[in-house]
């Protein structure tokens, strides 16, 4: 359903400006283009993950609609989507860690201090990202361990 990807996309787009953005000028306020650069990928990261959300959405959405109507096509489309984004999601986060351990490991093995600063510098960008975003993830879903009246 083209509606859940457009509404998952602008949830996305709006989230990361107002992450990214805030990051941005923090990293302003301390003069660190590190961390500036921190804000720049936690808004396109974000951006991605609310086109990624839309897409499971519209994938769940039509899996059961194709199940209630007995619409086998429906429902092998909302199953195809639903495997692209699983693969495409996991697939880059994989990708950047693993060539960022790579970088680390070649910067020790020969002794290149540079490869091994960029290397822990690509590590330490993607743990910021990944906080940044289950904070978000537990913002939306609620506190952990508070009972329905609100009592821990």
């Amino acid at each position: 359903m083209d509606l859940l990807k457009g509404i998952g996309k602008l949830a996305g787009d709006v989230t990361g400006r107002v992450l990214g953005g805030t990051v941005r000028v923090a990293g302003e306020l301390v003069n660190s283009n590190y961390i500036k650069e921190i804000g720049n990928d936690v808004e396109r990261v974000t951006a991605k993950t609310g086109e990624i959300a839309g897409q499971a959405a519209s994938g769940v959405w039509d899996v059961g609609a194709g199940l209630l109507t007995a619409d086998k096509r429906q429902t092998n489309t909302g199953i195809g989507e639903l495997g692209d984004v699983t693969v495409k999601g996991i697939g880059d986060g994989i990708e950047y860690v693993v060539e960022s351990g790579r970088e680390m490991v070649t910067g020790i093995k020969e002794n290149d201090k540079e490869l091994l600063k960029e290397g822990v510098k690509k590590l330490g960008k993607a743990a910021a990202i990944t906080t940044i975003g289950i904070g978000l993830v537990d913002l939306v879903d609620g506190p952990d361990g508070t009972e329905p009246s609100g009592k821990a």
